[in-house]
């Protein structure tokens, strides 16, 4: 059994602890989460691979969306164990795409000891979902081994052949 801690990416704090079977699948673990937040269970999801800084990775969808229908790995082919593994393993879930409902899904232990369930409550899910902002990283500036040594020369126009 592991014990995950799932949080809504909103203003309120909405966060459920839960425990379920290392050796279930992530289809899985995508109804527990439906079942825990009290979701439709008819919307379209996905989990991603993310890393430390939560940049999303690998997309593991619902269904294989691909033209020929077995080109993605989908959740019912991956166990939970082999992506939430150790606290710095974590997912980001990705519910309904009209609204963009997003959770962090974070490895909190592993212990035969307890039973399945949901064992922390907090918050009720808001009546709309959060609107996600994706900032651009600012980037760094490339090296310019000449620097401002051309600036005002763009216009050649101006000059006389």
């Amino acid at each position: 059994m592991i014990k995950l801690r799932i949080t809504l990416e909103s203003k309120q704090d909405v966060i459920r602890e839960i425990t379920i079977n290392s050796e279930l699948n992530l289809e899985q673990l995508h109804q527990e989460i439906i079942k825990h937040f009290k979701l439709n269970e008819f919307e379209m999801a996905s989990f991603y691979i993310a890393d430390a800084n939560l940049d999303l990775g690998q997309e593991i969808p619902l269904f294989d969306t691909s033209e020929k229908g077995n080109e993605l790995i989908t959740m019912d082919q991956i166990i939970v164990s082999s992506v939430l593994h150790s606290p710095e393993s974590q997912l980001i879930y990705v519910y309904d795409f009209l609204n963009m409902w997003r959770f962090h899904i974070q490895f909190v232990e592993e212990n035969e000891e307890i039973e399945s369930g949901c064992f922390l409550s907090v918050g009720e899910m808001p009546k709309e979902a959060p609107e996600i902002k994706f900032e651009k990283e600012e980037q760094e500036k490339e090296f310019d081994p000449y620097g401002d040594a051309f600036d005002g020369f763009d216009e050649f126009n101006d000059y006389e052949y």
